[in-house]
Formats: structure tokens, sequence, C-alpha cells
């Protein structure tokens, strides 16, 4: 069954059963993601790359091309971890909840909040990465799990903080609305 996950505001939960995409908000389209029966929205100029190691995914949508080594300055980077729960022996809500814990000794949070969205458990943290030397990158973490089949979803989208404004205008629009099978 697929879900249309929306975050507006406080994060609103909207099922969808429609075998059909949703229409895509304008400048966009939908990206499936065939393994995973989900689809992400992709800025129509924007650059998409698939990986695969062991048991997880990996999509990244960036504004610019996506270099040899999967680098990139503005973009999302999508990742599915599948059975979680057998790997590290607890629940995948347990893991994303531990995963942003760890964060928060390493990183000053400029926000960071938990939330349930239908059958899923998120969290969602923003923080600036400031490496000496380098410009400063704001980065959105939005971790979303599915206890019922140990599976975790990694969000992550990012920008130079000097353009973070309006390159978080496209990344909201990303975040907002994926297209999650809450049995994957």
């Amino acid at each position: 069954m697929k879900f249309v996950v929306s975050f507006l505001g406080l994060l609103a939960f909207v099922a969808a059963y429609a075998q059909e995409l949703p229409t895509a908000p304008e400048g966009f389209s939908w990206e499936r993601l065939p393994e995973l029966k989900s689809a992400l929205l992709k800025p129509k100029s924007w650059h998409v790359r698939r990986e695969e190691r062991g048991t997880t995914v990996g999509y990244f949508i960036s504004k610019e091309p996506i270099t040899e080594h999967g680098g990139f300055t503005t973009g999302l980077t999508f990742q599915c971890i599948r059975k979680v729960d057998r790997a590290i022996g607890v629940p995948a809500s347990a893991y994303i909840a531990q995963f942003a814990d760890a964060a928060a000794e390493k990183r000053k949070f400029d926000e960071r909040r938990s939330f349930r969205m239908g059958p899923f458990d998120a969290v969602r943290f923003r923080y600036i990465s400031a490496p000496a030397n380098e410009a400063s990158v704001t980065i959105v973490n939005l971790l979303i799990a599915n206890d019922k089949t140990g599976t975790v979803f990694v969000v992550i989208f990012e920008a130079p903080t000097e353009t973070w404004v309006s390159d978080y205008k496209v990344g909201e629009v990303i975040l907002k609305k994926m297209l999650l099978d809450d049995e994957i």
C-alpha cells in the first residue's frame, strides 16, 4: 500500500491508495524508485543517481551533476535500509531515535521533532556543518521508521548555508511529499 507522506506545518499524513502517481507540483516530476515501490519529487532540471550496497538502496537527487564518487553540493540523499531491527536488535523506531541522539551529541541542532505519520515513526532535525576552512552547509535529516518491516528511510537535504533560503524552497517541496510503501 502506498502512502503520500506530507510534511506540512506539524506534519500531516494523507493515505493515497491510487495506482497512479498524483500530479507533481509545477517544475517537478516524480522519480520512481521501483524496487522500493516508492517515488520522490525531482526538480525537472536536477540529476538522479542510484546506488545499492548490501541491504541499503540509495537515491541521490542533486542540483548539479553528481560526481563519480557521489558528491554534490545541493541536493537530497534518500536511503532505504532494510531489516534494521534484525541487524541491531532493536525496532526501527528505536534505531532512528538513537541515531538522532548520537547526532545531537556531535552537532548543535537548530530544530528537532519526533512524530508519527500513519504507520511510520519519524525524527527530523536540522543543523549547520561548518568545517574549518570550508563553506558551511545547512543539513536537514528526516529519519522514517517502519517497525512492521524493520525498514528505515534516511532522507537528507543539504545546501550551502549561503544559498540555503533559496535552495530550501526546492528542498522543502521534495521533503513535504514522498510516496512510501509501508510494506517495504
